[in-house]
């Protein structure tokens, strides 16, 4: 800390200082210095000003103004509803520079009471992405959330079928007329809004194939998907032969999914039905529509399935999302011991070794 009074003495003892304005300059050059140097020293942005923003505010603007323009729009309906149900009545009064490390993990408590850990990881994941731009906008130092960790998920070892199930499914639902649908999202792993919006167009009989490019949700057919990447899924000849049995009779000229009426499949009652269809096989557990996706990967590994090939069919973005379904083969770890081999054969009469 510097002395003011001893300062200005030492100031006005120099050679080179001949007035008292020059003595005034010297001694407030001296000072911010030292202040800008004491700032780094702690790690301190010395040209940092804090700006008085409320959380509530700031997550409006990164809402409308910052992500509205680029993402669909349920996805902007499902951050406008975390906001204002999770964050806002929480952090919502808080100036951005004023919410701390120790709130952001009592809150991650809070949602742990409340919420799965999927839930939990959305929402502060959402808390985080808010912050992490106020600080690249400049209004906060750091991300007092950088270092919480997630909330680790464990999956669940019956969100999936069994194969006695699955035939029990279909040998119950035979003369659903969504059957079809239900039997291609088995064999295939395409999410609802893929099967939704799928058109005769995607689907090549030639190269026993179907692409995946489109999706359609509540809001209509949409030239796009949940990766924004097309991808191609090859089809098996009992699925080859439902989607031609569906052609023959093509009750809807462009969709391929669609109802005896001749309407297209109602994305948004797909859920109930799907349950109506579980009651009716004698479920009384039921899986989500999604858990169909989950079927198939799982008993894609326990087939002998490639992952690599199977991260390409379900169109993940990362390995790692398919890893979760590597122990579900028991084969899996036992078949990588081909590559162990080095050409050896083991010794094992212990003979002395002279060196």
């Amino acid at each position: 800390m510097l002395d003011y009074n001893n300062l200005t003495s030492i100031i006005k003892k120099s050679p080179f200082i001949k007035r008292i304005v020059d003595t005034l300059l010297l001694r407030s050059r001296v000072y911010a210095e030292a202040e800008i140097y004491s700032s780094l020293k702690n790690g301190i942005d010395p040209f940092f000003k804090k700006v008085e923003i409320t959380f509530e505010d700031y997550s409006k603007k990164w809402l409308y103004e910052i992500k509205m323009p680029d993402i669909a729009r349920k996805t902007f309906l499902d951050y406008e509803s975390k906001i204002r149900v999770h964050l806002n009545p929480r952090f919502g009064i808080h100036l951005l520079g004023d919410i701390s490390e120790e709130e952001g993990r009592s809150f991650q408590g809070e949602l742990k009471k409340r919420h799965n850990p999927k839930g939990v990881n959305d929402i502060l994941g959402l808390f985080k992405s808010i912050l992490y731009r106020a600080k690249r906008d400049k209004l906060i130092l750091e991300n007092p959330l950088e270092f919480i960790g997630k909330v680790k998920n464990e999956l669940k070892c019956d969100a999936f079928w069994t194969k006695r199930e699955i035939k029990q499914f279909f040998l119950s639902n035979h003369f659903n007329e969504l059957y079809p649908l239900f039997f291609v999202a088995v064999h295939t792993g395409m999410r609802k809004g893929e099967l939704c919006g799928l058109l005769w167009d995607r689907v090549d009989f030639e190269r026993n194939q179907i692409t995946v490019s489109r999706i359609r949700d509540k809001e209509g057919l949409k030239e796009t998907t949940k990766t924004n990447l097309k991808r191609i899924i090859p089809i098996t000849e009992d699925v080859k032969e439902v989607l031609q049995s569906l052609l023959k009779k093509q009750t809807h000229l462009k969709f391929v999914f669609a109802k005896r009426n001749g309407n297209p499949i109602d994305y948004g009652h797909l859920y109930r039905d799907f349950k109506i269809a579980q009651k009716r096989a004698g479920f009384t557990k039921f899986i989500r529509f999604h858990d169909l996706r989950h079927t198939f990967a799982s008993q894609f590994v326990m087939n002998g399935g490639n992952l690599f090939d199977l991260q390409k069919i379900l169109g993940h973005s990362k390995i790692e999302m398919t890893m979760k379904y590597a122990h579900y083969s028991e084969e899996y770890l036992q078949g990588s011991v081909r590559f162990m081999e080095m050409g050896l054969t083991p010794d094992l009469t212990h003979r002395k070794v002279s060196v």
